[in-house]
């Protein structure tokens, strides 16, 4: 992996928990969803009147990564009703590099070395550990957990579609087509699915910094990814986009001021050693 898809994948992690705390610290989390992938959309829906169109074959793998981004976010949004971002966060992020791991041979037929597997063994481990960061190992958060995992496991569906995707294309197109109509297509869905969350100027007059944060943010955040996985291992990619949860560990321990204790710091020790080894073999 060169060095600048790897700073580009590292700072994309940065981007991703960026918005996620953005998320996690709004008041409505459907409404902010709607308002930040609204404007990421009016921000790139322009740039498709000057790149060529998505192949037709790319079109069934397009349409059902919209869909299944749809069922994301109102779970994600439910992940963060229920839990903090010091626990829902590492499991949503976390499960999935080990359920590509397993899957990579059979879905992509990419064989993967000794070191790709121990590296993503040791993030993965690294950012589930941070699960039970706050010593709570009897006190089990049961909605927060199965949002979690619902969420891992539409992470796992969208990254594999995605990956798929975007090797039948051009990486970058088929991202702006994403973003383009995501947003659009989202609140379209929304306005009659959540009658209670709806926008209006005042909202975004309100939030506009934030909203605009998190629009950016996430547009940035998975460029590099789904680059990624058109040159690079989809596992590999995978789990060194993960470390965002290393990131949202400092944010809670510094900013937060949330308990993270050893387990914490092992865990952070873990994510660096995963990356190490990844940049090196």
């Amino acid at each position: 992996m060169d060095n600048i898809l790897f700073i580009a994948i590292l700072t994309g992690a940065v981007g991703h928990v960026t918005w996620n705390i953005l998320l996690k610290k709004s008041q409505d989390k459907i409404k902010f969803t709607r308002a930040f992938t609204l404007i990421g959309s009016f921000l790139m829906f322009p740039i498709l009147f000057y790149i060529e169109p998505l192949p037709r074959v790319v079109w069934p793998f397009f349409l059902t990564t919209i869909f299944i981004h749809v069922f994301y976010k109102i779970y994600l949004c439910k992940v963060y009703d229920y839990s903090g971002i010091s626990y829902g966060y590492p499991i949503a992020r976390g499960l999935p590099s080990l359920i590509l791991l397993a899957l990579t041979p059979i879905l992509f037929d990419e064989s993967l070395s000794f070191s790709n597997q121990l590296s993503i063994i040791i993030i993965s481990l690294g950012i589930l550990l941070l699960v039970f960061s706050e010593g709570n190992f009897k006190k089990i958060n049961i909605k927060g957990l199965i949002y979690s995992l619902l969420v891992a496991a539409i992470i796992v569906a969208y990254s594999t579609i995605d990956a798929k995707g975007a090797r039948l294309s051009n990486a970058f197109t088929y991202l702006i087509y994403y973003f383009a109509l995501d947003g659009f297509i989202f609140n379209l869905i929304s306005y009659f699915i959540f009658k209670k969350h709806q926008l209006s100027f005042i909202y975004f007059k309100k939030n506009f910094t934030s909203i605009l944060a998190a629009a950016s943010c996430s547009i940035y955040s998975y460029i590099p990814a789904v680059y990624g996985f058109t040159v690079g291992k989809i596992a590999v990619i995978a789990a060194l986009r993960e470390v965002s949860i290393l990131f949202a560990s400092i944010y809670g321990v510094f900013i937060l001021k949330e308990k993270g204790g050893s387990l914490a710091l092992i865990s952070a020790m873990l994510i660096l050693s995963g990356c190490i080894v990844i940049k090196i073999f």
